[in-house]
């Protein structure tokens, strides 16, 4: 067992010096291209990810538990208006996207067998309204499959959506945001409210706060990098394959972390965001079927790249915004 966490603390090392040579490339090359970036809200993108939690125990038991993972998320705009909003409001803007996403984690040590594979696949529609300069709506409605090794069944199939209304204040440094959304990030199926602000303190630091997902404050150093400290749930569940302990199915595996960390964004030839996030985790939730356990402390890696492209219409500010600054889709970086 010891010779096994000093393998994975080898790994996570290695993680950590992918990171720096990663950014150090992209320092290098995050010089002024000309032009503008492409849209955060409304431009086709890819993003790619990898992600590491160290295993550490889980209390009153001598099992450990951590993952290792990688993701690919592809958005892409169905429909964009042509009559954008004018200084005086003018028309309604409305625009329809796309989203396909698939995240497999590889469990590690002990409390799940090792080298189960935990796989999320997600394919979601997502409608916007923008009324005037300073109102947003979003309408998102996603299904979901989280199964081990993208095992199929009917009643594996999560329904979920979300209906979330943005307003910006006339300074352009103020903004709340109201709504409702059915989630599994507290570990079950559960309908929650969505309650937030942000406020913009002068060019270059923001403060964000949303229930119940994250609080955000970014320093932007300059155009090309910026650092975020944040509290937010890193939560859900999967449909496991029975095993020599659980032997009913569906094998039910629900998880929920609260975590505190530093993320930075990185922004490299006008369309390219990189992001390395290092965090700890607080005491995790995690359950198997009717069995509840508590999980201590562990340091958590993820490792982003986003590719953004196509032209950059000019956009009313209420517009200029990732939907994931106010938590409404974690998969989305926040601009």
């Amino acid at each position: 067992m010891k010779a096994l966490k000093l393998q994975l603390n080898r790994t996570t090392i290695k993680y950590i010096f992918l990171i720096f040579p990663i950014l150090n490339f992209g320092i290098l090359t995050a010089q002024p291209q000309g032009g503008y970036r492409p849209h955060p809200l409304l431009s086709p993108m890819w993003q790619a990810e990898v992600e590491y939690m160290d295993p550490t125990q889980v209390e009153d038991t001598t099992m450990d538990n951590g993952f290792s993972g990688a993701g690919f998320t592809y958005r892409l705009p169905l429909y964009l208006g042509k009559d954008w909003l004018s200084a005086d409001g003018g028309k309604p803007f409305y625009a329809i996207f796309a989203q396909a996403g698939v995240n497999v984690r590889q469990s590690q040590i002990d409390f799940i067998e090792p080298d189960r594979l935990l796989t999320l696949g997600k394919l979601s529609v997502t409608g916007l309204m923008a009324k005037g300069l300073r109102n947003v709506y979003l309408i998102n409605l996603s299904a979901a499959l989280p199964s081990e090794s993208f095992a199929f069944k009917p009643n594996y199939i999560r329904p979920y959506g979300a209906f979330v209304w943005r307003k910006l204040y006339h300074n352009n440094t103020l903004w709340h945001t109201l709504g409702v959304i059915y989630t599994p990030i507290a570990g079950r199926d559960l309908p929650l409210p969505v309650a937030g602000f942000g406020f913009k303190m002068g060019n270059d630091d923001q403060l964000q706060f949303t229930f119940p997902f994250n609080v955000a404050y970014t320093h932007k150093f300059n155009r090309y990098f910026s650092l975020t400290a944040r509290m937010q749930n890193m939560g859900g569940f999967y449909y496991l394959h029975a095993d020599s302990t659980y032997r009913q199915e569906p094998n039910i595996y629900r998880f929920r972390y609260p975590r505190v960390g530093v993320m930075g964004r990185l922004y490299t030839l006008t369309h390219v965001v990189i992001c390395p996030e290092i965090a700890l985790t607080g005491r995790g939730r995690l359950q198997r079927n009717d069995d509840k356990f508590r999980q201590m402390n562990a340091l958590y890696f993820r490792l982003s790249v986003q590719v953004r492209f196509g032209k950059r219409p000019t956009a009313a500010p209420i517009l200029n915004f990732d939907p994931g600054d106010s938590g409404f889709d974690p998969s989305y970086l926040i601009e």
